[in-house]
């Protein structure tokens, strides 16, 4: 009985012991000592690098070096559609167009389909039929001009001759006529028709 009892007390305090080891914590190692400064990093020297010689240059190098070299050709500004900087063309003045002294008209009767061709010098007027033709220029395009042409200032007035007496004109058309368009300033007359043939220093022999 006291045998059991020693036995029970023995492993109690095994386990006692075992227990208080294992509770027991790691030691904790010191810590470093306060105000302790740490050296900074020392700068190390660049490398130096091999010196270059003429010979070590290669093809692909040197023109890049003498790229680099020359100056860059600035680009021209543009404003409005011009470059900045470049002057004005210079434009020659335009051609005088030459003044003729008589002035070719074709004249037609809508009712008769008669026509005819006659001049009328510059200042000057002329009848035909029930109408007066009196022409205060007439000249021809100058040579700088893209299409030759002949241009001629007309008034023409509706008189047709009375039996009875005179009849007071009356202006039906005035301005100016282009040979090369007739229907760009017709004459509109419910009897006649008429538009400027050419311009000519002279009067025609068969006119």
């Amino acid at each position: 009985m006291k045998r059991a009892r020693w036995f029970t007390i023995s492993a109690l305090a095994a386990i006692a012991a075992a227990g208080l080891a294992t509770a027991t914590p790691a030691p904790i190692p010191p810590a470093d000592p306060i105000g302790a400064v740490i050296p900074p990093p020392q700068p190390q020297a660049p490398a130096t690098p091999p010196p270059v010689t003429p010979d070590a240059v290669s093809e692909d190098e040197a023109p890049a070096e003498n790229a680099a070299a020359a100056p860059a050709t600035p680009a021209p500004r543009v404003d409005g559609g011009m470059p900045v900087g470049n002057p004005m063309p210079e434009l020659a003045d335009p051609l005088s167009r030459p003044r003729q002294g008589v002035a070719i008209i074709q004249a037609l009767d809508k009712v008769t389909a008669v026509s005819i061709r006659f001049a009328v010098p510059v200042g000057q007027q002329r009848r035909w039929r029930g109408l007066v033709f009196r022409v205060r220029a007439c000249e021809r395009t100058a040579a700088d001009e893209p299409m030759p042409d002949s241009v001629a200032y007309l008034e023409i007035f509706s008189q047709p001759r009375a039996r009875d007496g005179a009849v007071e004109p009356r202006r039906v058309y005035q301005g100016w006529m282009f040979a090369s368009s007739p229907a760009l300033s017709p004459l509109e007359h419910p009897l006649y028709d008429a538009w400027v043939v050419s311009c000519q220093a002279e009067a025609p022999s068969d006119a």
